[in-house]
């Protein structure tokens, strides 16, 4: 597969060829579903290339038949050798993380297809290394689609899925303004379009309102809260990794006033005005910047002052508009958090909520407050297992799964895609 990659001048793939096989090191369960896929993809690149090579023949006037029973062989030996992992002996070799090998493998390949699907449609090179290396998006991709089927894994560990959230959010938001100053520093390469805007979340709708077009990051957004609804929120916002480590500085979140809510409604709208206002009234795009940076700055202090001092992350429930948006149109999405009743009322999870959304009345209704995220912290806090995903008439186990599944996948996406 290198060699006919790399004869045909695609570099990326001929190293993702010669790549893949270094996973088996790993030794994880998801390995022996991930290899034998890559295996029978590659046995499809063999027909595909088998035909095209036969049609070129045909029209040539060419003899054939010995290049079909060539590469006929090829396609059938690499088909296969992806059988070589139902031996029981080399599948007991990968035996780690049996339980979550499935998921990973799904995310893997559901990543992958993301990002292959961008590499081939988009005309405009969004993947990193592709700008620095001619068909280096390839080699991201893989990388990329391992990062998630390892953070899968990682992440379907109930008392540790808290804790990595936070890290894969935290790293998102590197390496989005890691690339942001970068780019400011003169590396183009380190920039979506060269058209900056400001990385602050209520631009995601008060931007194009005001320049009156669409951009990528709202197309992501959109596609991302259809899919995982408010969890956008809490995997995928590049600043509100922010707001959590400062409400983290006290152990214990306090309850939010109850006009926290009419507030972040009244910014949802006042934000969407101002916008379209200040193009109607035809105001410079740099006075609309500094305007903009103003209210970014005032959530910073908010997040320095207000969530450190209470615990809970007042500026993505309170300032930020988008929280409002993202909780609306979340609803689109059937993933819901919910209490059963083996729940006994001990309150232990309202420590793990930073959202303000597990006061005791929301616990007493068996089910979140409306500023929930999804991000499943409190799942991990409860002792009886009483907190679970829900979707649609989906098993608890199986629904938590599939979300897991679909939230690091799109975080992994945006860590590949993500940037100003």
């Amino acid at each position: 597969m290198a060699a006919h990659f790399y004869r045909t001048g695609n570099v990326g793939l001929a190293v993702v060829s010669t790549s893949a096989p270094l996973i088996l090191f790993m030794k994880r369960r998801w390995v022996a579903y991930v290899i034998p896929g890559l295996l029978l993809l590659g046995a499809m690149v063999w027909i595909n290339t088998t035909f095209a090579f036969i049609h070129i023949r045909q029209a040539l006037g060419m003899p054939w038949m010995r290049l079909a029973v060539i590469l006929g062989t090829v396609t059938l030996l690499t088909a296969l050798s992806a059988l070589v992992f139902s031996r029981k002996k080399l599948a007991g070799t990968y035996s780690r993380a049996m339980e979550t090998a499935k998921p990973s493998a799904a995310a893997f390949f559901l990543t992958g297809f993301i990002l292959t699907t961008v590499q081939f449609k988009v005309k405009l090179p969004l993947l990193l290394l592709e700008r620095f290396i001619p068909g280096g998006g390839w080699i991201e991709i893989f990388f990329l689609a391992v990062y998630a089927a390892f953070i899968t894994e990682k992440m379907l560990d109930r008392t540790q899925s808290a804790k990595w959230r936070r890290r894969v959010w935290a790293l998102f938001s590197v390496v989005f303004f890691g690339q942001l100053v970068l780019g400011l520093a003169g590396m183009e390469q380190f920039l979506m379009t060269g058209k900056l805007h400001l990385p602050i979340p209520a631009m995601i709708i008060a931007g194009p309102l005001f320049r009156w077009e669409t951009s990528i990051m709202l197309f992501l957004f959109a596609g991302a809260v259809v899919l995982i609804g408010p969890a956008w929120c809490s995997y995928l916002c590049y600043i509100g990794s922010w707001d959590d480590a400062a409400s983290r500085k006290r152990r214990k979140p306090k309850k939010l006033p109850a006009w926290r809510k009419p507030v972040q409604i009244a910014m949802f709208i006042l934000i969407t005005l101002t916008a379209v206002g200040l193009r109607l009234a035809g105001v410079s795009m740099t006075v609309a910047t500094f305007m903009g940076l103003l209210f970014g700055l005032a959530g910073v202090g908010i997040m320095v002052i207000w969530s450190r001092k209470s615990g809970a992350m007042t500026h993505c429930t309170t300032w930020c508009p988008i929280g409002v948006l993202v909780v609306w149109i979340g609803k689109i999405s059937p993933f819901r958090i919910r209490i059963n009743d083996s729940c006994n009322d001990c309150g232990i999870c309202r420590l793990s909520c930073r959202y303000d959304a597990l006061n005791l009345t929301d616990i007493k209704k068996r089910k979140p407050g409306i500023s929930c995220t999804l991000c499943g912290d409190c799942i991990g806090s409860c002792k009886d297992s009483s907190i679970e995903y829900r979707f649609l008439g989906m098993k608890a186990e199986h629904a938590g799964i599939l979300f897991i599944v679909l939230a690091v996948s799109l975080h992994t996406v945006f860590l590949g895609l993500g940037r100003i």
